[in-house]
This record gives C-alpha cells, sequence and structure tokens, in this order.
C-alpha cells in the first residue's frame, strides 16, 4: 500500500498537494504544525476540515519551542507581532524590492526546513517507504529560498543520509505558479472555499470557512491567481 504524508497549511498550495496525493496514493496522512502564530487556529481548522472531508488520519503537532523563536525573530507572524504588511495592489506582488522587505518581516526561522525534518522522520518510523509531499512553488520561491528547486533537492540529499529508510520529499507544483495550482483545483472540483491563504484571519463563516483580510501579501497573491487563471474566487475577503 503506497503512503504519502502532506505537509498541510490549509493555503492553496497545501490543498492542491492533498487533491494529488489522493490521486496518487492509497493512504494520505495530512500533517501541520503550530508554532505560535497568527495562523495556528486557521492551520488547525483547515487541517481538521479536510481530514473529515476525506476521512484522512491527520496530526497536528504543536512546537512550543519554534513559538519562541518566531517571537525573537519579530516575525510579524507571531501572536505577539506586529500586523502583516498590506499590500495596496498586485503591482505590489510585481516589486522585488517591496516582496523582499516583506520576505523578511514574515519569515518563520527555519520552518520548512524543520517542518520537513520532522516530516521525514515520521516517515522514516514506518516500515514501508512514505513520501513527503510539499507544496513549494515556483511564485513564491522568488522571494522564499526554503519553497525553491534547490532547496527541495538538497532536502533530498540529506534525507539519503539522514534516514535509515527510503524517504523522498515530492514538490508537484514546484514550476507553478499559483494561477497554475488554482487551474488544477479548478479542473477537479477541488472544495478551495475550506482553504484559507490569510496571514490574519480574525472571522470565520459557518462550516469553518475563513474570511480573508484581503489586504495582506498572500491574500493578494491569492486573488491575482484566480483573476489569472480566469477562474471565478470564492474567497471570503473583508475588503
Amino acid at each position: 500500500m503506497s503512503r504519502a504524508i502532506v505537509l498541510f497549511s490549509g493555503g492553496l498550495d497545501s490543498t492542491a498537494c492533498l487533491y494529488w496525493a489522493l490521486e496518487k496514493y492509497d493512504n494520505v496522512i495530512l500533517l501541520s504544525f503550530l508554532y505560535g502564530s497568527k495562523e495556528d487556529k486557521t492551520i488547525k481548522i483547515c487541517n481538521n476540515t479536510f481530514s473529515s472531508l476525506f476521512s484522512l488520519k491527520n496530526q497536528i503537532i504543536d512546537l512550543p519551542f519554534l513559538s519562541k523563536f518566531v517571537a525573537k525573530s519579530k516575525s510579524s507572524l507571531s501572536i505577539k507581532g506586529s500586523e502583516p504588511p498590506e499590500f495596496s495592489s498586485f503591482k505590489d506582488l510585481n516589486n522585488e524590492e517591496i516582496t523582499a522587505q516583506t520576505a523578511k518581516q514574515v519569515w518563520v526561522p527555519g520552518r520548512n526546513l524543520l517542518f520537513l525534518s520532522i516530516a521525514a522522520s515520521l516517515s522514516d518510523s514506518f516500515s514501508n517507504p512514505t513520501d513527503i509531499i510539499f507544496g513549494g512553488n515556483k511564485e513564491e520561491a522568488a522571494t522564499f529560498p526554503d519553497n525553491t528547486i534547490d532547496f527541495v533537492e538538497k532536502m533530498n540529499d540529506s534525507l539519503r543520509f539522514g534516514c535509515m529508510n527510503k524517504v523522498v520529499i515530492k514538490a508537484p507544483f514546484i514550476r507553478k505558479t499559483k494561477g497554475d495550482i488554482v487551474t488544477y483545483l479548478a479542473k477537479i472540483n477541488a472544495q478551495v472555499q475550506f482553504s484559507s491563504s490569510c496571514y490574519n484571519v480574525t472571522d470565520w463563516k459557518e462550516s469553518n470557512i475563513a474570511v480573508h483580510c484581503g489586504v495582506c501579501e498572500s491574500c493578494l497573491r491569492r486573488r491575482r491567481a484566480f483573476k489569472n487563471a480566469k477562474i471565478k474566487d470564492v474567497t471570503e475577503y473583508n475588503n
């Protein structure tokens, strides 16, 4: 029986990874982490919602030590941090100076490095090979080094030595834009209304649907993705 661990945050990328894994594997596990961020509640709700939809095994691991690192780094994603940067238009997303600065503001120290390492440890605990599905993508790789093809390849090189069993990270959308990912999700009729991209969800509709702020960088990337894909955006926004 084939098995995969989907590293799941509840956003468009990891939601696409979930649906992709459901097509490829017999057994899928949703793995999420809580680390003292403004996204903790959202991550937990999205994980539980999609796990219930597909009757999947899920794990939500609390990392209190990482919450201390997040606060120390003064990341705006920290519960105690400042508000995440707002974007005025899609043009801001194409401004390398602006996105480089905002990437530093929302950076969580070693997040994907740590998450993938823990996922690898879980995978290594199984007797049969278990792949890790990671939502890296071309668009975010431009500003976040832990979304790049090089990062995934070098992590896989490390796992060859760090794990006793065969553990492989797969990033099926690593060469795709957010628009490509939305197109894929629409094609398979994915229930994207239950996903959340917002850095700072403050309200919820019934049925566990997040109300997005609409102005943070992640919200604007989500909005632009639907626009570029020419697909109706079913997301709930405040603005």
